[in-house]
């Protein structure tokens, strides 16, 4: 496991982060039963999805992704849930039932038969795909469920492609561990050096006005306050079109959105500026399963007209996108690999989530991501939407997920009752900013 997911990993124990991402099926005809055995058939034949964590003694070196085989477990079926509200209710209750990494990584839930699904006519089947975040972020993430619920002919086991893992044994996988930390430690000060360099060129960069600056955090909202164990959810649906006359992207259209909704929610002072925090994809090809970073956006709630308003979002977005592309990025991520595993894992222990700072990157967070056309299967039946729910985070107790199947697009809402007391109100002016 490379630094950056071992990180994510043994964070998980501090903030849970299991992704759960939703997918609607209409004119499903086979049984439950039957689509859940395909399912599992399915999975057998998904490298990804036959994995587990293998921890080291001591954090003595990076955890291991080792073998593990699909078990019957892994994909639950849950009945007696009428109507898509429900479905979403019973759901937050279950994103509390963290994934054990060491047993399994993943999970699928299916509902039968819900109605009122929003965009779809008749009964729909949901199956929601739970995974651990170290196995993969958004893309990663929306290229395994999209394997899972593939339309081509399932792969046998036999034929499956082969699980990249290493399983050796607690004492051996120490003893390594031990052997390379020397090694570490000097490529860790060569590495560093680099980054400190690259820092410097950063900064004269932004000096020269060559990149924008970051802008420094905001003061703390309302919904930034930790969030308890409760969840609720909420999903509007609408299209990349009309994001995309909102924002001239789907990804900017939402952040129009959802500054909008937010400005209305919260009522903040005219000298307030509302901002998301971002996840934007690092650049270059992926050298851990989780290749990302979040950045501060500007929601510019003070501009009045909306076409200005979407043009200063997309400029800070764009901002954020090309200082993410500066060569620091990768001298940072080299720096991390050389990190040795106890001294990270020292720095997770270290963490204080209770600990709340008076200034935040974002007031929520935004995480979009394009799952692909709208090819996938389940049961003989046709995908008609997919959504997904950002975690919650002890200063961000309101999140929101922009997915997309096709032209059709979810802007979904993660929130704590406990904190976000009237998110049927927020929903609403969602709805309403979407015109």
């Amino acid at each position: 496991m490379t630094a950056t997911d071992a990180q994510t990993h043994w964070m998980s124990a501090k903030i849970p982060n299991d992704q759960f991402l939703l997918f609607g099926f209409v004119g499903v005809r086979a049984p439950l039963e039957r689509v859940a055995a395909d399912l599992e058939r399915r999975a057998s034949a998904i490298a990804d999805l036959r994995l587990r964590v293998r921890e080291v003694p001591v954090a003595l070196d990076h955890p291991y992704w080792v073998s593990a085989p699909v078990g019957a477990d892994q994909v639950r079926i849950h009945r007696g849930v009428s109507d898509w509200d429900g479905c979403l209710a019973d759901l937050a209750g279950r994103m509390a039932d963290q994934l054990d990494t060491t047993s399994r990584a993943w999970r699928v839930h299916l509902y039968d038969a819900v109605q009122a699904v929003p965009g779809a006519d008749g009964a729909t089947t949901v199956a929601v795909l739970q995974i651990a975040h170290a196995l993969g972020d958004g893309s990663r993430a929306t290229r395994i469920a999209r394997e899972l619920f593939d339309s081509r002919p399932i792969t046998t086991p036999e034929n499956a492609s082969p699980v990249r893992s290493f399983d050796i044994g607690s004492t051996a996988m120490a003893g390594l561990g031990l052997a390379r930390l020397p090694l570490q430690l000097v490529s860790l000060v060569r590495r560093g050096r680099r980054a400190h360099l690259a820092h410097r060129d950063l900064e004269r960069d932004i000096a020269t006005g060559e990149l924008a600056e970051p802008r420094p955090g905001g003061p703390r909202a309302p919904i930034n306050a930790a969030p308890g164990e409760r969840r609720e959810l909420r999903v509007v649906l609408t299209s990349a079109r009309r994001l995309h006359d909102l924002g001239g992207s789907v990804t900017v259209g939402a952040l129009v959105v959802i500054g909008q909704a937010l400005a209305s929610h919260l009522s903040p002072r005219p000298d307030t500026d509302l901002r998301a925090e971002v996840t934007i994809a690092k650049p270059g090809p992926a050298r851990a399963r989780n290749h990302f970073r979040n950045a501060g956006v500007d929601l510019h709630v003070d501009e009045t007209d909306p076409t200005r308003r979407a043009t200063a979002i997309r400029d800070d977005l764009d901002a954020a996108r090309r200082r993410t592309d500066h060569h620091l990025t990768e001298a940072e991520s080299a720096a991390m690999r050389s990190v040795p595993a106890a001294l990270l894992a020292w720095g997770v222990r270290s963490f204080d989530t209770a600990v709340v700072p008076e200034l935040v990157t974002g007031h929520t967070v935004v995480s979009s991501v394009h799952r692909g056309a709208a090819d996938l299967t389940l049961g003989g039946g046709q995908v008609c939407l997919t959504a997904g729910f950002p975690a919650l985070s002890p200063v961000q107790s309101l999140t929101h997920g922009v997915h997309g199947i096709g032209d059709t697009v979810a802007i979904s809402i993660t929130a704590s009752p406990d904190v976000v007391t009237d998110l049927d109100g927020y929903r609403d002016r969602v709805v309403e900013a979407l015109g």
